[in-house]
């Protein structure tokens, strides 16, 4: 299922997000990528609907997901935050567990459907056997992991991820984009994340959506759309563009 954007437009006191006309393939990463405060997690909040974006502007395969009620939204889109605040630390089973609150009926408790699949998470993401660990005794990188396999559990066709790879080493930022590729390839997941890591962005994303001053300045594919002069605009800095054993590099 792909995401369609039109004419969405959000505003804080000093801030205004505009996105006029834009869409997230089906099976596809897609990296928005832009300085700070371009508006790239505030777009994702809003297509995650933890901010509330006007009616008909964001559509999941057709339908207006600002139209949608909780449960079904759930069914639609996941949403992967940079790290989330807790005031209880729970088992990394139970937190994945979270993921299916939409479809456990109040006071009650999850099923056995609802625990398989929270294990079946945890397993595609490379964390079996870690179900009983506090979360907050884990890794950064594993703390990731886990907010995916969370996502996962959710069971949504579209993955919204902010910053996936933000204060993770090179071995858990490749790790985390790997594993958002297969969640394309092999589960047909739309997958959109967002990156200051221009380097990760062109070596594992299908697309590339540049932002700055919540607005859209350039889309497409990397080879398509990445220019030094792009990089200039978008950055205000001169970086130059250099390609070595089939990989761009970006030297400031």
């Amino acid at each position: 299922m792909n995401i369609r954007v039109e004419n969405l437009e959000f505003s804080y006191e000093d801030f205004r997000l505009e996105i006029g006309s834009l869409v997230f393939a089906e099976a596809r990463v897609t990296s928005i990528v832009g300085p700070n405060g371009a508006g790239k997690s505030t777009f994702l909040k809003c297509a995650a609907s933890v901010l509330a974006a006007p009616r008909r502007s964001l559509f999941v395969d057709g339908k207006d997901l600002t139209a949608l009620h909780g449960r079904e939204r759930a069914k639609l889109v996941g949403y992967v935050p940079q790290e989330p605040s807790f005031t209880f630390n729970y088992t990394v089973l139970d937190f994945v567990l979270t993921g299916r609150a939409a479809f456990i009926a109040a006071f009650s408790s999850p099923t056995g459907h609802d625990v398989r699949l929270a294990e079946d998470a945890l397993h595609y993401v490379g964390l079996s056997g870690r179900g009983r660990r506090p979360f907050l005794e884990l890794s950064s990188g594993e703390r990731r992991l886990v907010l995916i396999a969370r996502a996962l559990a959710q069971g949504p066709e579209v993955l919204l991820l902010d910053e996936p790879t933000s204060f993770l080493d090179p071995r858990h930022e490749v790790e985390t984009m790997v594993l958002c590729r297969r969640l394309a390839e092999d589960k047909k997941k739309t997958v959109v994340v967002t990156l200051h890591n221009l380097e990760m962005a062109v070596r594992y994303s299908d697309a590339m959506v540049f932002m700055k001053g919540g607005k859209v300045v350039a889309a497409g594919a990397p080879g398509d759309i990445l220019s030094e002069s792009l990089l200039r605009d978008v950055y205000d800095l001169d970086m130059k563009i250099v390609e070595c054993a089939g990989q761009k590099f970006f030297v400031k």
